[in-house]
């Protein structure tokens, strides 16, 4: 049998029987492992503070076939404040989601947890809006995960402060608008408009696309350590959102439900 001590964080749950669970937990050095509690749901259990959803705690960890299961655990952080507000916990289980659907098993995440944990910690002790803490964590992981955006200059004309561009979410890529404006004014089909149709695009302010840089490139203990005007964050929140859900090519029912709260 194969023994592992690690920290990890759970990031999904599932009821098995009448006490026990299977838990998805984002490891430091194994990525993401399906994990066997056995009788965690027991208040008596020792367990069952380090198993539950956004626990981030020690394990160790004895794997019997497809699955490992718990035998030792000591708690880190549980993010209660979260647990104690209907929006926190919506956010943060739309945060588990996107982490539980782009990582693998068996594959170093260190980058991807500790974003992850900085991302709860940043939703429990309200260290920004959560609009704001949803929208950076989105463009930051799609950079972590391989879809980093080319922001640094307009794709068309090399133009690298335009005053104000689109950001091509497909391709990931921006066009400053003077070029813009000269696909619009073409008579003939070009890639902005194959068969008529425009590519989907969002309107960003020189100010947006800075924060976008910033948010991709920066430290990962400083991703959230800027600011915007008030009128300038529904852009910047909108690309952040719609330029993750097209690179994974899926929705979640988790960011459905956190919507219907706003």
């Amino acid at each position: 049998m194969t023994e592992i001590k690690q920290n990890g964080l759970v990031i999904g749950e599932r009821e098995l029987g009448d006490n026990d669970k299977l838990l998805t937990i984002l490891t430091e050095r194994f990525g993401k492992l399906c994990v066997i509690g056995k009788g965690v749901k027991s208040v008596r259990n020792r367990h069952m503070a380090t198993t539950q959803l956004f626990s981030y705690a020690s394990f160790g960890l004895r794997k019997r076939g497809n699955f490992y299961y718990i035998t030792d655990s000591d708690l880190i952080e549980n993010y209660y404040d979260i647990r104690n507000d209907i929006q926190k916990l919506a956010l943060a289980s739309y945060i588990c989601d996107v982490v539980c659907d782009v990582t693998a098993e068996d594959k170093e995440d260190d980058e991807i947890l500790r974003l992850t944990l900085n991302t709860l910690f940043a939703i429990a002790k309200n260290i920004k809006p959560m609009k704001i803490v949803k929208a950076c964590f989105e463009l930051r992981i799609a950079s972590e995960c391989g879809f980093m955006p080319d922001l640094a200059a307009c794709s068309k004309c090399g133009e690298t402060a335009p005053k104000a561009c689109i950001l091509d979410i497909l391709d990931g890529v921006i066009v400053c608008d003077k070029c813009r404006k000269e696909a619009f004014s073409a008579n003939v089909e070009n890639e902005f408009f194959p068969n008529g149709y425009q590519k989907p695009i969002v309107t960003l302010s020189i100010s947006s696309l800075m924060a976008m840089r910033y948010v991709i490139s920066s430290e990962q203990e400083r991703f959230l350590s800027f600011n915007l005007g008030e009128d300038e964050w529904d852009d910047f929140c909108e690309a952040c959102e719609k330029y993750l859900l097209n690179q994974l090519e899926r929705g979640f029912y988790s960011l459905d439900f956190y919507k219907t709260l706003l």
